[in-house]
């Protein structure tokens, strides 16, 4: 059934007073979206994939049964997180040519490896991120 624009204006903001309330156990930090824009192609071939640094703030939080559960086809010995945040993000997607978003915290790379739930284009999203080993990565 269409509830039509109304039901859209009239939305709870659900992501801000779950945060609100996790706030004061699990307080939302600074981090970096390190949002893939594309990739160039040097002289000697190699290429180079660039992105754009946009700062967020998200929630991070330790993969859990179910969560694990959702990874199963990635191995399990790698260092893992769940993370919350407003704001759409990609895990690769090759056919697509979308993702490789990295996001820096802990300091450390995280790349998002799986978008496990999203709401709206800039609502919130749960995601699968996975510790990198710092590499080269060319910001705009």
């Amino acid at each position: 059934k269409h509830y039509g624009t109304r039901w859209m204006v009239a939305m709870i903001d659900v992501f801000g007073i779950a945060s609100g309330v996790l706030g004061e156990v699990n307080p939302m930090q600074d981090a970096v979206l390190r949002r893939c824009t594309g990739s160039i192609t040097e002289d000697d071939g190699a290429v180079t994939t660039t992105y754009e640094d946009i700062p967020v703030q998200i929630e991070v939080q330790a993969t859990a049964g179910g969560d694990l559960q959702l990874l199963q086809n990635i191995a399990q010995q790698q260092d893992a997180r769940i993370v919350y945040m407003r704001s759409a993000t990609h895990a690769l997607n090759r056919p697509l040519q979308t993702g490789g978003d990295v996001l820096i915290f802990e300091g450390g790379e995280w790349l998002v490896t799986q978008v496990l739930e999203q709401w709206g284009s800039e609502d919130w999203c749960k995601l699968a991120v996975t510790r990198q080993i710092p590499g080269n990565q060319a910001s705009n």
